[in-house]
């Protein structure tokens, strides 16, 4: 994954509303949920839910397909956990920054 894919990733993460329904949907994996039962789940609204949920299906962090003509979307799991995974690899737990940077930070300030 290149830095710009885990920016774009990332920053699709930015709103509140994406990150309850990828919650939600990683609660149900790998059973797929339409926008009705998301809507429930979440306590948002069905519209916004479609719009927010189209935008992680963008991003790659949520698939879609048809069930029984409806669309149901489930957690692409893989591509979720090699976002974190990179995240963690690279800012783990306890992450400190440079002192260096730290430094020249405080400097500026």
């Amino acid at each position: 994954m290149d830095t710009r894919e885990i920016a774009r990733r990332l920053g699709s993460l930015s709103i509140e509303e994406r990150v309850q329904i990828i919650n939600c949907l990683l609660d149900c994996s790998p059973q797929s949920l339409t926008v009705v039962e998301i809507a429930g789940a979440t306590h948002l609204g069905a519209p916004a839910v479609h719009k927010q949920v189209e935008a992680l299906v963008g991003a790659e962090l949520v698939s879609s397909k048809s069930v029984d003509g409806e669309k149901a979307y489930a957690v692409n799991a893989k591509m979720v956990r090699d976002l974190f995974d990179y995240m963690y690899h690279q800012f783990g737990p306890g992450f400190q920054p440079d002192p260096i940077h730290t430094d020249s930070e405080a400097a500026h300030k």
